[in-house]
């Protein structure tokens, strides 16, 4: 084989082992239909929160990944929320070992409770689970909903 054939046959490995290991590396999980819903709570529903789930990106902590975010805003006319209540949400995902793994919500800047996982960092996801619980950690009846990526409520 002259130098020049073996210069080519050797760049080609190369790039091939270049772009393999590319796909791998930013191989992610699958992506997800929006849903969204409300939950209510309360002796006059002063828990009520919408809850969204959805694909995006962008997200808080995450610019310019691809991300699953779950999350619960207070519902309310007139803004605000209610002291009494304390939402809380955690997505269940199989982490790219295989294995169940959590993530938590946060209070973003805008109020709202949100968890978020980088797509890249699972394979797929299990299910959202949102409630709110009172000042006691009492979860307050009407809140708690479990949802699949897809939207389908699984328990509440």
């Amino acid at each position: 084989m002259s130098w020049k054939k073996k210069g080519f046959a050797a760049t080609a490995i190369g790039a091939a082992i270049v772009l393999g290991g590319a796909s791998a590396a930013f191989a992610e999980g699958p992506h997800y239909p929006q849903s969204s819903g409300r939950v209510a709570g309360g002796s006059h529903n002063q828990c009520t929160y919408n809850w969204i789930q959805a694909d995006t990106t962008n997200f808080p902590g995450h610019r310019g990944k691809h991300v699953f975010v779950s999350g619960m805003a207070y519902y309310s006319a007139g803004g605000g929320s209610d002291p009494r209540c304390h939402p809380h949400v955690e997505i269940t995902y199989k982490n790219n070992a295989g294995e169940a793994s959590h993530t938590w919500g946060k209070k973003q800047s805008n109020g709202a409770f949100e968890a978020a996982v980088e797509a890249k960092s699972y394979k797929l996801v299990y299910h959202t689970e949102m409630w709110v619980t009172d000042n006691a950690g009492h979860t307050i009846s009407g809140t708690y909903i479990q949802v699949d990526p897809k939207g389908r409520v699984l328990a509440r």
